[in-house]
């Protein structure tokens, strides 16, 4: 019983196959996080900079005052 159970470990240690997709799972992540922080930091700032250029859009086109809810 201890002897399969070594033996599937060994196995399990010398398989290569799965490195490869936990390496790009890492690297998503790496790169997502500190986006979707660096994201809600400065949401305020992003959502007021595309509200402005809708307004600006709005009032060039003579299009009516953009949906406030």
């Amino acid at each position: 019983m201890l002897e399969k159970l070594k033996e599937a470990l060994i196995g399990l240690h010398r398989d290569d196959a799965g490195a490869m997709k936990v390496e790009m799972i890492l690297i998503l992540v790496l790169i997502s996080i500190p986006l979707l922080i660096v994201l809600f930091l400065f949401r305020d700032k992003i959502v007021g900079y595309f509200q402005t250029a809708s307004d600006d859009l709005g009032e060039k086109a003579g299009s009516p005052p953009p949906y406030t809810p």
